[in-house]
């Protein structure tokens, strides 16, 4: 296909072409709306100064997510089990 092809091509599509959004992509074309938006206002205006209270919300936030992570499950954990502080009947269960 030719230059002027791909241009006619290109020119008859933008002539067919309507303002409605098919419906499967008004989300995205919202979304999309949305980002550049944002986008516009921080080379407008720049990013904001981070206040002392957004920077405490964020380690209690980190704070909170790494004591989750620290939790051993003792009923899962094979590594846990001490067989030799178990009562017999218990060690029958294992064995």
């Amino acid at each position: 296909m030719t230059e002027s092809e791909r241009l006619a091509f290109i020119k008859n599509a933008v002539a067919k072409a309507t303002k409605k959004v098919a419906p499967e992509f008004e989300g995205l074309l919202d979304e999309l709306k949305q980002e550049k938006l944002a986008e516009d206002l921080v080379v407008e205006h720049g990013l904001i100064e981070t206040s002392k209270e957004d920077v405490l919300d964020e380690c209690e936030q980190l704070d909170s997510y790494e004591r989750d992570e620290e939790k051993v499950d003792y009923d899962q954990d094979e590594n846990e089990v001490d067989m030799e502080n178990l009562s017999p009947s218990m060690r029958d269960l294992y064995s």
